[in-house]
């Protein structure tokens, strides 16, 4: 996670697995970097919430 790119796509790959299956390296994360720990936890949320299959925005 040395640049803005690799940071991205972490947190895309890590958001698209689903949060039960790395929950507990992500709260590692947490400590590591804040910013890729936020962007896969807002993954998760929109992922997850009811707004995501939306078809018309």
């Amino acid at each position: 996670m040395k640049d803005l790119d690799s940071k991205q796509w972490i947190a895309y790959i890590l958001g698209k697995q689903g949060s039960q299956k790395h929950l507990s390296e992500i709260e590692n994360l947490k400590n590591q970097d804040s910013e890729v720990y936020f962007a896969v936890t807002v993954l998760w949320k929109i992922m997850t919430s009811w707004v995501y299959n939306l078809k018309e925005y």
